[in-house]
């Protein structure tokens, strides 16, 4: 392996074992406590307001007296935000995605009129802006909450949707966000006070990487000479694990090849690439790691993983002690796929091409596509449904695999929890994408499913980048070549169902894919903005569109409407 020319800047705030990256990387350090915005962490124990000291130390401030809005608010999270708010802003960080809304929704309840009238007009341009992303739906408590200066952030909105709320925050038109901890490491949203309103994600308590993230939001260069943070602790073990955490060391950045299969992913990229073929080769590279730099064991995890591989029949060890892939190692570094679950991927294919695909609908094809790797709590009510829902040759295939309609009448009773992984769940995501396959929107098929939008955007494209996977996978094994054919037009019309913000204009009449995307780009982004339009606009500014077309997909879009 050649060293490149190219320089690496390699920054952060939340690592202890900077010497040995350094030594890895071959570089320097540069170590500053120098911060643009001055930052004072405090917290929040009963009605006591504690100084955070180095070395984790709490020091008393101030009794912050009788919270009078206990009842409402049990947390104090209205004195915490007088005298920011609406001048400046604040971050709520919660330890839900449910949490974040609960205190949007308290909150919107309890802001002051004064607040409510400011920023009207860009106010109600975020909510319609949210609305159209939707074609007119909106969550009531997001609308709500915005219209108040309020607004939650979390993986259950999709993309567009934070998109809205993180461009408001920043102009101002949203002075107060309850967020999860994504928020912290993923965007940056600085404000003027943080307040971390648990020191818990989920339901582990906080990690000193996650809290020095979410406090570092407190401070906007440029606008704040200073930012604080504030975590609301009760006492007793979220008072104790939360001083044991303050006081206790930054966590170590450990190298990704500790995990024994990406470690076989990597010996057999390298195999692959043709960059390494020998016991030495591996040997020579992976000193070079930060792996080899941290584990004295490296050869024996070298022939451990290779074994491994020789044994899934994923590379071949000649009689000159050479290294090379097998036709199931090279299908797996083309389609990007891990070794292990290229085997469950291949032994899936196989099978279900011994069974025979069902050609009648995508459906099959569709449900061999789903991830492995994804779970959801079953509405097992709306599982049968959709079950019922599928052809006599659909059921039939699933009873051959196991999924039968009197094990589902026995899931009914009993209602499990599926792992990951598991058929029936992957059939449960399969009924999802299907109904998106048809053109259903987000909004739609999630309420339906009862799961959040941002998670079934995220399965999408979870679903079209293993199709993707999967249809170089099956290139390159001679038993998938009937895959071969079926399967490239299938991930281009899953790309396509990528692009959810098309579907609405694609329900109207004369409208496919093409046209909806020429309708979008111009501005006329639901099926409102077309029924409203003059079809002379249209044609002016839509491209190859005709006079009698354009009369026809407005009078289509009007009554739809």
């Amino acid at each position: 392996m050649i060293a490149g020319s190219g320089q690496i800047v390699g920054m952060s705030a939340t690592l202890a074992n900077l010497d040995e990256v350094a030594r890895f990387l071959r570089a320097s350090i540069f170590s500053t406590n120098f911060r643009p915005v001055h930052l004072v962490e405090r917290v929040k124990i009963n009605d006591t307001l504690y100084l955070v000291e180095s070395g984790g130390r709490l020091i008393p401030e101030m009794n912050l007296g009788e919270n009078k809005l206990a009842h409402h608010d049990p947390d104090g999270l209205v004195p915490l935000l007088q005298g920011i708010i609406p001048r400046r802003s604040a971050i709520i960080f919660c330890p839900t995605k449910q949490n974040c809304e609960n205190v949007c929704r308290l909150l919107t309840r309890l802001v002051p009129r004064s607040m409510r009238e400011l920023h009207a007009d860009e106010r109600k341009a975020s909510v319609a802006a949210l609305s159209e992303e939707a074609d007119g739906k909106l969550c009531s408590t997001l609308q709500a909450g915005i219209l108040s200066g309020v607004a939650f952030h979390h993986s259950g909105l999709t993309a567009d949707e934070r998109m809205i709320i993180e461009s408001a925050f920043q102009e101002g038109t949203i002075s107060i966000l309850c967020s999860t901890s994504t928020l912290a490491a993923g965007v940056n949203l600085p404000a003027r006070r943080v307040i971390i309103k648990s020191p818990m994600v989920g339901r582990q308590p906080l990690t000193k990487a996650q809290y020095l993230q979410m406090v570092g939001r407190a401070g906007r260069a440029g606008f704040d000479v200073r930012g604080d943070a504030v975590t609301i602790v009760h006492p007793g073990f979220e008072e104790a694990t939360f001083r044991e955490m303050l006081a206790g060391p930054l966590m170590e950045c450990r190298s990704g090849l500790s995990d024994r299969s990406l470690l076989s992913a990597f010996l057999l990229d390298l195999i692959s690439l043709k960059i390494a073929d020998s016991l030495q080769d591996f040997d020579d590279i992976l000193k070079k790691t930060l792996f080899g730099m941290q584990n004295e064991n490296v050869q024996k995890e070298i022939n451990e993983c290779l074994a491994d591989l020789t044994e899934k029949r994923m590379i071949h060890f000649s009689a000159e002690g050479r290294y090379s892939v097998t036709v199931l190692g090279g299908a797996a570094f083309t389609a990007n796929i891990a070794p292990l679950q290229a085997l469950a991927i291949n032994a899936t294919l196989i099978e279900n091409l011994s069974m025979g695909i069902v050609l009648s609908s995508h459906f099959h094809l569709i449900f061999i596509l789903i991830p492995f790797n994804v779970a959801v709590d079953v509405d097992w009510s709306v599982f049968y449904d959709e079950y019922r829902s599928l052809s006599t040759s659909e059921q039939q295939l699933l009873g051959t695999m196991g999924i039968q309609e009197r094990c589902l009448v026995k899931y009914f009773v009993e209602r499990p929890k599926l792992q990951a992984g598991e058929p029936a769940l992957r059939l449960y995501i399969a009924f999802m994408m299907r109904r998106i396959w048809d053109e259903e929107s987000l909004w739609s098929v999630a309420e339906r499913f009862h799961v959040p939008r941002g998670w079934l955007q995220s399965v999408l494209q979870s679903t079209c980048s293993q199709a993707s996977s999967i249809s170089r996978f099956s290139e390159k094994v001679p038993q998938l070549w009937p895959l071969k054919h079926l399967l490239p037009e299938l991930v281009q019309r899953l790309r396509d169902c990528c692009q959810q913000e098309l579907i609405p204009l694609m329900a109207i009449d004369g409208v496919k894919r093409g046209r909806a995307r020429q309708l979008y780009d111009c501005g006329f982004k639901t099926v409102g903005a077309v029924a409203s339009a003059d079809p002379n606009m249209l044609v002016s500014m839509v491209e190859h569109l005709n006079r009698r077309q354009a009369r026809m997909i407005v009078s289509s879009a009007q009554v739809r409407i």
